[in-house]
């Protein structure tokens, strides 16, 4: 029988997979991983470098499609000419929310693997850079919108952060305690609009 190219290198994903989950990034071996799919080192070497490309190669593709859900969000702010479409811009804050959350399940394997088993890798602090993003985003949007402001002096990075890193980890605390995605989508908008009232009255918006 030939060499299955394709076959192997599924089975070496799979295995991967299976090996992250269970024993962490810096705790699976290669040598494990080729054993439990199957395959000898030399055909691991035949499709990887080393066991960061691999790691990479299980998490890349949904960290990029993260990284476009975001762009585009960023882009869909609409030009705000009035304090109502400010108060609107904000009470819909939390649509960006549901669709990070709804994209986390969507995708909750690979999700479930960077939140507990990727220490030692570039994704291990992911909670903190959505955060980070989304402070980035908000303030972004604020600092536009100055001129409808009543007290724009009270525009705070360190609030914003803080309040965006309450929404993010209530999304993924909620994903790693097993709530359905229902449940996490109640429970950070309850997170959000405890936050954004609390920004409009800072701000006197």
């Amino acid at each position: 029988m030939g060499y299955d190219y394709e076959k192997t290198h599924e089975l070496i994903l799979k295995s991967a997979m299976k090996n992250f989950e269970q024993k962490g990034y810096s705790g699976a071996s290669i040598r494990q991983i080729c054993k439990d799919a199957g395959v000898t080192n030399g055909a691991f070497y035949s499709h990887y470098e080393n066991k960061e490309e691999l790691f990479i190669k299980l998490v890349d593709p949904v960290i990029r499609g993260l990284n476009d859900l975001y762009s585009e969000e960023g882009s869909a702010f609409m030009q705000i000419n009035d304090a109502k479409e400010l108060d609107r811009a904000l009470k819909r804050t939390f649509d960006s929310d549901k669709m990070l959350i709804r994209y986390i399940y969507a995708n909750s394997e690979v999700f479930r693997l960077i939140l507990t088993s990727s220490e030692g890798t570039k994704y291990q602090d992911l909670t903190a850079r959505i955060a980070e993003e989304e402070t980035d985003m908000t303030l972004s949007f604020l600092e536009g919108c100055k001129k409808l402001i009543k007290k724009p002096e009270n525009i705070s990075e360190v609030i914003l952060k803080q309040m965006s890193s309450f929404v993010v980890n209530t999304v993924f605390n909620c994903f790693l305690e097993g709530n359905s995605e229902e449940e996490t989508i109640r429970q950070t908008r309850l997170a959000s609009e405890f936050c954004i009232t609390g920004l409009k009255k800072i701000l006197g918006i």
